[in-house]
């Protein structure tokens, strides 16, 4: 029985997982020792991870629509 194709996942959806694991990270650490460093760098890591999981969002949605759109090419008007 042949391997199945390796999945691998999309930049945008690591991107956006890493950053926003991060950013959580940083904001908590920042919160509790008061370091207004740690709290601005977590709130940019979560805006980096909001931004990646639109661009993900849409590139879900073109995917999504692709088929769509090709099988209404081929009705008659």
């Amino acid at each position: 029985m042949p391997d199945p194709p390796e999945r691998r996942s999309p930049a945008a959806l690591v991107v956006s997982t890493a950053f926003g694991t991060t950013g959580l990270v940083l904001l908590l650490i920042g919160l509790v020792t008061d370091v207004t460093g740690l709290v601005v760098g977590g709130v940019a890591a979560g805006t980096v991870s909001l931004v990646a999981a639109l661009v993900w969002r849409e590139q879900l949605i073109k995917a999504w629509r692709g088929p769509m759109e090709r099988g209404q090419e081929d009705q008659p008007r």
